[in-house]
């Protein structure tokens, strides 16, 4: 799923809008994060993005619009 992403997003993180450059540094992120709700559609493909850990990280529970 997350190479899949990684294409989708043409190797940029969702976050900041920077280049990928290590895929160590790839996390998948949920658009609507689990902490708010939980339903059993978050783990849907569509929900998740492909992020740096540390963007990741800096965003937490929170959604981004």
């Amino acid at each position: 799923l997350m190479n899949r992403k990684v294409r989708q997003q043409a190797g940029i993180c969702a976050i900041c809008h920077e280049e990928f450059t290590d895929y160590n540094d790839i996390v998948p992120d949920h658009k609507n994060p689990k902490g708010m709700g939980g339903a059993w559609r978050d783990d849907h493909p569509d929900n998740i993005q492909a992020t740096h850990w540390w963007c990741n990280e800096e965003k937490g529970s929170t959604r981004i619009d």
